[in-house]
């Protein structure tokens, strides 16, 4: 099960003078101050679908789901949430194997073995090779060949990799951000892996970065959010946020939103490098170790109070909340649905999957598993695909169509 945060460690700036002339070119189609940055409707290429962190998706799905295939791996356990690319499904188990199965079947593709697990989800490159790069137990971070599996770099830092990698860019231009328990956020080529810069603050990094208003915001268990540029590694500001926390900020208008391991939810002036809101924990309140999705005007984000929760982006009124029976350590994804509907999906520890319509709260889909969730789901060319603590991938997808009847 996933660790709290803290491990101290000393404050230090180390960045690496570099040129990178491509940089204006990369962040172009990240997001700047305007709408939430969507994973395309046929991947979902990091760990929460884009770099912005939103957790949307492209794709519509409209409930009820059935099973389109499940499939137990044996002695395998599932923390890290799957990718989905070019009709292959990646993830890593805490057994030290990193599996490449076909999306359609889930048969086996490809492994590539470790001798540590892999707590965190991969991300995928675009371009020619098309990278999957990785993070372990140990703190290695690899760059696999997403057709063959074949190594192609590494880079090892002094913790584990929690989080997923976030890739800006693609091919030559690349870059790879990737926190570490070592308390590090390391900027790498994606081509070669070599360090372009290096940031450590003062306690474990254990969230995916985001990048909004072209910084990269990582939310640490020093209980500070640290803003970024990414050309420099220059930290531009470090607005305490009253706690730790390891959950993966979500971006949205010039904003991020994430909750912390005291209860309480913020959404945090990119820009301003300040506080815009706080929602205060409630008398009993336990951690959130969900990252939020944005689905509209709202933030969807899963609590360990057993319930999946929605906070008003502008001010930070609770919307709505639904009990669930079990903790939901996942991070929910938003589709599409039925006349403009949003909805979010999540599974929760006592294996209950849910479809929520996120203007309410109210339950379009479920499915008893019967098997715990500490992933997150993936969303891609009409599939969802879940995996569970104990070693089962489930995909499902929309039942077949029925042809009307002839008069």
């Amino acid at each position: 099960m996933r660790k709290t945060c803290c491990l101290p460690a000393v404050t230090l700036i180390l960045p690496l003078v570099w040129s990178l002339t491509g940089l204006s070119m990369l962040l172009a189609g990240e997001q700047a101050n305007g709408p939430t940055d969507t994973a395309p409707a046929d991947a979902w290429p990091m760990f929460r679908g884009s770099s912005s962190g939103s957790g949307r998706s492209a794709a519509s799905l409209l409930p009820p789901l059935i099973e389109h295939w499940r499939r137990t791996i044996a002695d395998a356990a599932f923390e890290a949430a799957p990718v989905i690319a070019d009709g292959t499904i990646y993830i890593g188990d805490l057994d030290g194997t990193f599996h490449a199965l076909a999306l359609d079947t889930g048969a086996t593709r490809w492994t590539f073995r470790s001798s540590a697990g892999f707590p965190g989800a991969a991300a995928i490159s675009a371009g020619d090779p098309r990278r999957v790069v990785v993070g372990d137990a140990d703190g290695l971070v690899r760059a696999l060949d997403a057709t063959t599996g074949t190594l192609l770099w590494e880079y090892r830092t002094d913790g584990e990799i929690s989080g997923g990698p976030t890739i800006v860019g693609s091919d030559a231009d690349g870059r790879v951000l990737v926190g570490s328990q070592d308390a590090s956020l390391a900027c790498l080529d994606l081509a070669d892996g070599s360090l372009r810069w290096r940031l450590v603050t003062a306690d474990q990094i254990r969230c995916s970065p985001t990048i909004a208003a072209g910084r990269a915001c990582v939310a640490g268990c020093d209980g500070k959010l640290h803003l970024i540029e990414i050309a420099s590694g220059e930290e531009k500001a470090a607005v305490p946020i009253d706690g730790p926390t390891g959950t993966t900020p979500a971006a949205d208008d010039g904003r991020v939103f994430f909750g912390t391991e005291g209860g309480a939810f913020f959404a945090i002036d990119v820009t301003r490098g300040a506080v815009a809101w706080r929602a205060e924990p409630a008398a009993n309140a336990m951690a959130y170790r969900s990252s939020a999705a944005i689905a509209g005007p709202a933030a969807v984000v899963g609590s360990r109070r057993k319930a999946v929760e929605a906070f008003s982006t502008a001010d930070g009124k609770r919307l709505w909340r639904r009990p669930m029976r079990g903790r939901v350590d996942g991070s929910p994804v938003v589709v599409g649905s039925r006349a403009g509907r949003l909805l979010a999906i999540v599974g929760d520890t006592a294996g209950r999957i849910v479809a929520l319509d996120t203007a309410d709260g109210s339950v379009a889909w479920e499915f008893e598993a019967g098997d715990g969730f500490a992933s997150s789901p993936a969303v891609a060319a009409g599939r969802l695909v879940m995996a569970s603590e104990h070693g089962t991938i489930w995909c499902f997808r929309e039942p077949p169509q029925t042809e009307p009847s002839a008069p």
